[in-house]
């Protein structure tokens, strides 16, 4: 298998802890975005900070930084399943955007996208419609995180040197938010899931996205990236007793087998 989509799936998995860390966090969306961007950038950087890179990269951090806080508003609005289901539709934004990329749609990229996202319609049946606003900035995020990897499909910069400037170009970004929303409250189980998201979803995942974003199609990296509800709804059910119900289990074969396929046509 293509060392790209090793990387990828590996990255899908991990993106499958962040609501969780999320949920469990009492950090406001701003001091999450900030922190968690700025030690991830920091630790890239192997003390190397390049501000010329910083400010070359600054449109994918705040990119990065828009698609972060609305995705934690989304989960601290709504469900996890919701939240991360409804982000998880930007496969078909990246297909709406492929002409801003430098890979091509096509007919097969399609199908396969549809599978996935049929995938997510049936595991979000019935949709709980009391959650509107979280579930409207979930699917904000998702048109930000496909619109910034749909961008970076052009790039071909040393992943390291772009990953640390993106993540502390991103926390930049952030800083206004924590300033006008506070940091929220800190106590030990708040700081642990705020390295969690450090360690697991941002230098794992998105990590991950940077890499091998100008060697896969954007919207094959979305629909990799399907795995996130999966993972996530696994975990919901030790952490929140969250029990996945009969479309839930149907929609993630449907989310597994788009994967697959995305795989097997390379």
């Amino acid at each position: 298998m293509n060392k790209s989509y090793v990387i990828l799936i590996i990255g899908g998995i991990s993106f499958g802890t962040a609501a969780i860390f999320i949920k469990f966090s009492d950090l406001t969306p701003g001091a999450i975005a900030f922190f968690r961007f700025l030690v991830a950038g920091l630790i890239l950087s192997l003390g190397n900070i390049d501000l010329k890179k910083i400010i070359k990269y600054s449109p994918f951090g705040l990119l990065l930084s828009l698609h972060m806080i609305t995705f934690i508003l989304g989960v601290y609005n709504t469900t996890i399943i919701d939240a991360t289901v409804l982000v998880s539709t930007s496969p078909f934004f990246a297909i709406l955007l492929s002409p801003l990329s430098k890979f091509k749609a096509e007919r097969i990229d399609i199908i396969i996208t549809t599978i996935g996202f049929s995938g997510i319609i049936i595991m979000n049946y019935p949709l709980q419609i009391g959650y509107i606003y979280g579930n409207i900035m979930s699917l904000i995020s998702a048109f930000l995180i496909s619109l910034y990897t749909t961008l970076l499909s052009r790039n071909e910069e040393n992943p390291l040197v772009l990953t640390s400037s993106i993540y502390i170009s991103s926390s930049i970004f952030s800083l206004p938010f924590m300033i006008y929303q506070g940091i929220g409250k800190i106590d030990s189980t708040s700081v642990l899931s705020l390295l969690g998201l450090i360690f697991i979803p941002t230098l794992i995942g998105h990590t991950s996205v940077i890499y091998a974003s100008n060697k896969v199609k954007p919207q094959y990296i979305e629909t990799i990236g399907l795995l996130e509800p999966v993972v996530a709804s696994i975990i919901a059910i030790f952490t929140f007793n969250q029990i996945p119900t009969l479309f839930e289990v149907l929609g993630s074969i449907l989310i597994v087998s788009s994967i697959i396929l995305v795989i097997n046509k390379k």
